[in-house]
């Protein structure tokens, strides 16, 4: 641990103490206090530039994790191998149990740790044999791609060999191996794919009986045309839960050709989102389609047959047995069909899903080709490998260029089919015809609008006249339906980022951040319209009810953002839930909801209407009037703050947060945060939402801001284990990244050489 106080600063206290000391002494004796400073300086100079300049001085050619004063690791390191090997120990120091929970969840035996609720997770990774094929096909890999993941997983081992406490004893004495992370990212990354199979079997009446994920995410780009910063600018924004699988690692790399800052996922060995020295990537979940659902005719008289091209096909029969705790192992019988599994039976037919990464593992491959990338044309690269998950694709780099790709990989179809739902599986003129290259995907260099966006929406509406119609490809190209019609609809984050984005033509880094942090929600003001319309009509019967009196006026005098301060936000959202209990279920309340909100104005369309009917006027009112009974009869009086019930928090300790992600309720801001259930105190903690924000200013230097909503560190002793909470997410702040050496040199809190790492 060093000192507090840099030695930058203490050559600093010195050059003043020697100034002192010399005025109060004779000529001679001056001369001498003087001499002696300056050697003393030029001895801390050198300690400066050897020790507290990482990666400098002594520390050159070794491989070195220094970690700031959030206790995020900075490596550095000679060559990318040897920074792989520094990512797995330092991602076993913070995350002991998570990392081997995430293996475990990849080769199919987190049941075994977590009880039933890792049932249906075991089952997903065995029915597509992730661990089987990551061994059947790690050759595919690129070697240098192999050599970084084998020095990662002896960064991992060779960490829980050095602090076998950190162990848990449910992993035992096994070692992790290089195909359990190629196992992991099968299941994370390619679990888009296997969701788009289960939405198609949904729309064709079955439900597939596995827990839905909560996906979401925003980004933008800002060209150099529109941005005060000369530069670029790009926003990084994932949504997913807070907690075990999706639970974001931060850090710092600079390891040889291996450069960057970001975020990834404890058993990935490379930069999932984030930026190298020249180019900045986010993803955002929506993109083509690349799953289908295969309807099987089953034979009656033995129904591991079925119809394909006029014979009976056989189906191969697996037994699997997954040990869960508490319950002892279970058996479970899978079959497959040429298609791929069978996830449903009803009414003699079976449903088989195909997913276009049944055999893929070289996801790595395509993120080597990022962390690598010079300029934009690396994720061009990257997409070309045709191993990324449907996603949208968005890059910055520092030669000026802004860049989007609807990535995945996609099957050719034959035409004359409905693949949004299942298909005819008894004849193979439905048969996939190989994969469409990434030149087919949708994608766009530098828009001449100067900025997109896209949270989670169809891509005509990333900008004002998007240029990225569904007329311009294949519907199955342009978008899959799990989020809804392929075009024509927008979201509250898209349109509230196409406010912001399209009304400022010179954006700064700080306007950035605060749009990334933006707690207004889309609509909010049309909704405040029409309530207070609804007053003036109807509001004087209700003046003797002092709930409705007060909340009234609280609410028509707000300024619509959900800010933890703010006692009319907590009863807008009082209100929009009452609301949705009251009517939500009636014929036309979804479309009078849509009405009000009015989100596609964001994007050109024309106003709508906001007259309503005497009739729903009195209904928004007394829906009102019946929220601030709740409201007092919860918390027991109406000043209460919007922070008092929306917190951040982990165990027993939270803070008060802005923003929403109600998409239901209309409190959906880019400031995203999903609210667990209600607890005993009326309280709502956060559990999901924005995992890893970051800012990237494509200068060059490139510039940084980062936050994660809790903490670095699994370590309940650490002050990392809830740190970001309280003092960033609380307050609606990201910290700078401190990316480059001489930044990160006056906030070291610790360093740690590996003397094992690779050369």
């Amino acid at each position: 641990m060093l000192p507090k106080k840099s030695m930058l600063s203490r050559l600093v206290e010195t050059l003043h103490f020697a100034r002192d000391v010399a005025f109060g002494e004779s000529a001679v004796r001056r001369l001498s206090c003087l001499f002696l400073a300056f050697a003393l300086c030029l001895c801390l100079a050198s300690a400066v530039k050897a020790v507290t300049i990482p990666g400098a001085g002594e520390d050159v050619g070794r491989t070195v994790i220094y970690r700031d004063t959030w206790g995020v690791p900075h490596i550095y390191a000679p060559t990318p191998e040897a920074g792989a090997y520094a990512m797995g120990w330092a991602q076993a120091e913070d995350r002991p149990e998570e990392l081997l929970k995430n293996l475990l969840r990849g080769i199919g035996e987190i049941a075994k740790v977590e009880g039933p609720e890792g049932m249906m997770s075991d089952l997903a990774a065995r029915l597509w044999n992730n661990y089987d094929v990551s061994m059947r096909y790690v050759d595919r890999i690129r070697p240098e791609v192999r050599r970084m993941q084998r020095a990662y997983v002896r960064g991992v081992n060779d960490y829980y060999a050095a602090h076998p406490k950190d162990v848990p004893e449910w992993w035992g004495e096994r070692k992790v191996d290089e195909y359990m992370i190629v196992a992991f990212a099968r299941l994370f990354l390619y679990n888009w794919s296997v969701e788009q199979a289960f939405a198609d079997l949904a729309r064709g009446g079955i439900e597939p009986g596995f827990p839905k994920i909560k996906h979401g995410s925003n980004q933008f780009a800002v060209a150099p045309s529109r941005s005060a910063e000369g530069v670029a600018i790009l926003a990084i924004d994932p949504h997913l839960s807070w907690w075990g699988v999706s639970r974001f690692w931060e850090f710092r790399i600079h390891a040889g050709d291996l450069r960057g800052s970001g975020v990834t996922l404890p058993g990935f060995p490379t930069i999932g989102n984030g930026h190298t020295d020249y180019i900045a990537w986010a993803m955002t979940t929506g993109g083509p389609d690349t799953a289908d659902v295969y309807e099987l005719t089953l034979n009656a008289d033995d129904p591991s047959k079925y119809l394909h091209d006029g014979t009976w096909w056989q189906m191969t029969r697996r037994e699997l047995t997954i040990e869960v705790k508490g319950a002892g192992p279970q058996k479970v019988t899978v079959y497959d069909s040429h298609y791929g599994p069978v996830i449903a039976t009803k009414g003699g037919k079976a449903y088989a899903a195909k997913i276009a990464y049944a055999d893929a593992v070289q996801a790595s491959d395509a993120w080597y080709e990022l962390n690598f990338a010079k300029d934009y044309r690396g994720a061009v690269a990257a997409a070309e490998t045709l191993q990324f998950y449907p996603q949208n694709l968005m890059v910055a780099d520092t030669s000026g260029n802004i860049y989007y790709q609807r990535v995945g990989r996609v099957p050719r179809r034959p035409a004359g089919f409905d693949w949004s739902r299942p298909v005819n599986g008894a004849t193979s003129a439905t048969e996939w015809q190989g994969f469409h290259p990434a030149s087919d995907h949708l994608q766009i260099l530098n828009p001449p609008q100067g900025y997109m966006q896209n949270c989670n929406i169809p891509p005509d509406v990333m900008m004002m006249d998007s240029p990225l119609t569904p007329d311009k490809t294949l519907s199955y190209i342009y978008g899959d339906m799990i989020y809804g019609p392929l075009n024509g609809w927008i979201g509250q984050r898209g349109a509230r980022a196409l406010e912001l984005l399209k009304a400022d033509s010179s954006v700064t880094a700080e306007e950035a951040i605060s749009y990334i942090l933006d707690v207004h929600p889309a609509g909010v003001d049309r909704w405040l319209a029409v309530l207070k319309e609804a007053d003036a009509k109807f509001g004087t019967a209700r003046r003797s009810d002092a709930l409705y009196r007060t909340g009234i006026k609280d609410v028509l005098e707000w300024n619509g953002e959900l800010r933890q301060d703010s006692s009319a936000a907590l009863k807008y959202c009082y209100w929009r839930k009452q609301l949705l209990e009251d009517h939500g279920a009636k014929p036309g309340a979804a479309e009078v909801a849509a009405r009000i909100d009015n989100l596609l104005s964001a994007a050109g369309k024309p106003a709508l209407d906001l007259k309503l009917s005497d009739e729903q006027y009195q209904a928004l009112l007394a829906s009102f009037a019946s929220a601030m009974k709740k409201l007092k009869t919860d918390i027991g009086s109406l000043d209460a703050k919007y922070g008092d019930v929306f917190r951040v928090g982990r165990d027993d300790v939270s803070w008060p947060v802005d923003g929403g992600g109600q998409q239901s309720l209309g409190l959906e801001t880019l400031r995203n945060v999903d609210y667990g259930p209600q607890r005993a105190d009326h309280t709502r903690w956060g559990d999901a939402g924005q995992t890893s924000t970051q800012i990237v200013v494509l200068s060059k230097p490139i510039r940084s801001w980062t936050a994660v909503p809790i903490g670095q560190s699994d370590r309940p002793d650490s002050p990392h284990y809830r740190d970001q909470a309280e003092k960033l997410f609380s307050k609606r702040k990201l910290k700078p990244t401190w990316y480059a050496p001489e930044e990160l040199a006056e906030h070291i809190e610790s360093r740690e050489m590996l003397e094992g790492a690779p050369r």
